[in-house]
């Protein structure tokens, strides 16, 4: 477990270079996301609704679920993670408690956003924003109440979808001078629109979201930083894999009455095991367990 998260986010914000971070939603993809290289994780909001409630992002999820799933996610990570608490889930005081919750639950900070709830995908049509100056108030909230001075706040607008990018701008502006650390304008639609954001707040860190086939245009991470962000985010794809190949798999079953291929290259369990953590835990068993293995084999 990581050891004042907030402060080592922060330092990747103020080192060189883009963070680079996929969407985590369970121990497999928190696990992956770390073993994989990446210095940083998301805790998405639809990650949680899909990996962990088997439900769309449309407002289904509530604070105590990514409270758990961020508690279960922290004992085993070595890295940061920010986590997505949608509109948090209330009014300025809920936010602060939702704030408090993912604090104790080992996040690196959180990420909350001006629309009205039931909240959906930034990158689905029908949405709703509150008044610019309710947000404020959360935002402001939530930066003045954190327990950790270190706790990163993520403020995002979803104004471009509802309104236009002059009041995302406007909203963002507000939203800086609330007390967010990181600015989120959600799903700009032409590369000028991203130029736009990028100058208007030249020095502010700011995240891009790259959800497949979203309304962003496609940015590499290398592209993302020369346009001046200082956070990507990949937030749908190892959920989106995984029900693909969970499918995939189901499905080869169904069809041969067996499951000896239906994992390419999987020869057995032994990966899943080694890459979930068994010899950590194999290394500590004889330093506290009585009775053991005593031949130093993992399988």
């Amino acid at each position: 477990m990581l050891k004042n998260p907030g402060k080592v986010f922060r330092d990747l914000l103020a080192g060189p270079g883009i963070v680079s971070a996929p969407g985590i939603y369970d121990g497999i993809s928190a696990r992956i996301c770390e073993q994989a290289g990446f210095k940083a994780g998301y805790l998405s909001g639809a990650g949680i609704a899909t990996g962990y409630l088997g439900e769309p992002d449309i407002g289904l999820v509530n604070g105590s679920d990514v409270a758990d799933v961020s508690r279960r996610i922290a004992v085993k990570m070595n890295i940061p993670f920010v986590t997505d608490i949608d509109t948090g889930y209330g009014n300025p005081l809920n936010t602060v408690r939702t704030v408090w919750d993912l604090e104790m639950a080992g996040s690196a900070g959180v990420q909350l956003e001006d629309q009205v709830a039931p909240k959906r995908c930034g990158h689905l049509n029908g949405k709703e924003c509150i008044p610019a100056e309710d947000f404020a108030a959360k935002v402001r909230a939530a930066a003045d109440e954190r327990i950790y001075k270190e706790t990163v706040i993520i403020a995002r607008t979803d104004a471009r979808a509802v309104y236009d990018l002059d009041e995302a701008l406007r909203r963002a502006e507000m939203y800086l001078k609330a007390g967010a650390d990181v600015l989120f304008i959600e799903a700009p639609q032409t590369m000028e629109e991203i130029r736009r954001i990028t100058e208007t707040f030249k020095g502010v860190p700011l995240l891009t979201n790259q959800v497949i086939g979203g309304k962003t245009p496609r940015l590499t991470v290398k592209e993302a930083e020369e346009m001046g962000y200082k956070i990507i985010i990949f937030p749908d794809v190892m959920p989106f894999c995984a029900s693909v190949m969970f499918r995939r798999a189901c499905d080869k079953i169904i069809e041969t009455g067996h499951s000896w291929d239906c994992v390419p290259d999987a020869h057995d369990s032994r990966e899943l095991f080694m890459t979930m953590g068994m010899k950590e835990w194999r290394d500590k068993e004889p330093l506290y367990c009585t009775s053991t293995v005593q031949d130093g084999k993992l399988f």
